[in-house]
């Protein structure tokens, strides 16, 4: 069994690498294999994983308890051959993440997983930012924790039933905007989630994966030598927008807000998120 319980094999030229850049960890060309924290105290860590060369065997002896394929184009017979060991070690729990471009992979590996759907199951992302991937890992990596036991999602303490009645009534306004399903207030220098509201999403490990991000762009900007700063950074997915919204008044810390596609309106959103900021007392 792996020491991480789940293992990320990496099946795409590039798009992969970027996606963990989110989170500040570069691969040089050599390394193959990775331990990653996903970030925040008490969080889990993953192993991921390149492989160099077609019979390369990631799987090991005893195989890892959740496999993660992340499939780009041009990678049709390497990562069918992966899925059918995979298959036959009977590795408890399979993910497949295909890229749009990945039309002829997914074809073929869409009747695998369906024929063994207890164990396997197959998602096409909705675009092929590094973003959206590693939001999508994000939220799936919080789901096998749940279902295999590993390392707490949880920070050793938590705000979130202790908050101030200001930042209660700030949590209260950003879920009165139509189609809001979650809310947060983030100090991204910790990865603390200091304020939350809403359902169906873990906010504390959303909080910890964005707050990388939030760094790592901020650094990209810098070294690019841009002064204006960040307003907000937008992941959209297949039916909800994931707002990142910074606090100007406030160094550190951002708002954080899940829309519904279908009920929200993005540009509605932003102008309410400013009515939050301007409210916040810490």
């Amino acid at each position: 069994m792996s020491s991480t319980g789940v293992r990320v094999i990496d099946l795409t030229s590039r798009l992969g690498s970027q996606a963990i850049e989110q989170v500040g960890v570069t691969l040089a060309p050599s390394d193959t294999r990775k331990v990653i924290a996903l970030g925040g105290p008490g969080a889990p860590a993953i192993e991921w994983t390149r492989p160099t060369h077609p019979h390369d065997d990631f799987l090991g002896d005893p195989g890892p308890r959740a496999l993660v394929l992340v499939v780009g184009p041009g990678s049709v017979r390497e990562t069918e051959a992966l899925l059918s060991r995979a298959l036959d070690a009977q590795v408890p729990c399979i993910r497949i993440f295909v890229l749009p471009s990945a039309i002829v992979e997914e074809l073929t590996l869409k009747p695998m997983a369906a024929a063994h759907a207890a164990t396997a199951h197959l998602y096409r992302l909705p675009d092929s930012s590094p973003e959206t991937l590693w939001f999508v890992l994000i939220e799936e990596f919080e789901k096998l924790s749940s279902l295999y036991g590993l390392a707490s999602l949880q920070p050793p303490y938590s705000t979130k039933d202790n908050m101030s009645t200001n930042l209660k009534q700030s949590m209260d306004t950003a879920m009165s905007i139509d189609g809001a399903l979650a809310a947060a207030l983030v100090d991204y220098r910790s990865g603390m989630c200091l304020a939350q509201a809403g359902s169906g999403l873990n906010l504390d490990l959303a909080a910890a994966g964005n707050s990388q991000v939030v760094k790592a762009k901020l650094q990209t900007m810098e070294s690019l030598g841009l002064r204006k700063g960040i307003e907000d950074i937008l992941i959209t997915l297949g039916d909800q927008y994931h707002l990142i919204r910074l606090v100007p008044n406030n160094a550190g810390l951002f708002l954080y807000l899940v829309l519904d596609k279908a009920k929200g309106n993005l540009a509605l959103a932003r102008y309410k998120l400013t009515d939050v900021e301007r409210t916040l007392k810490l």
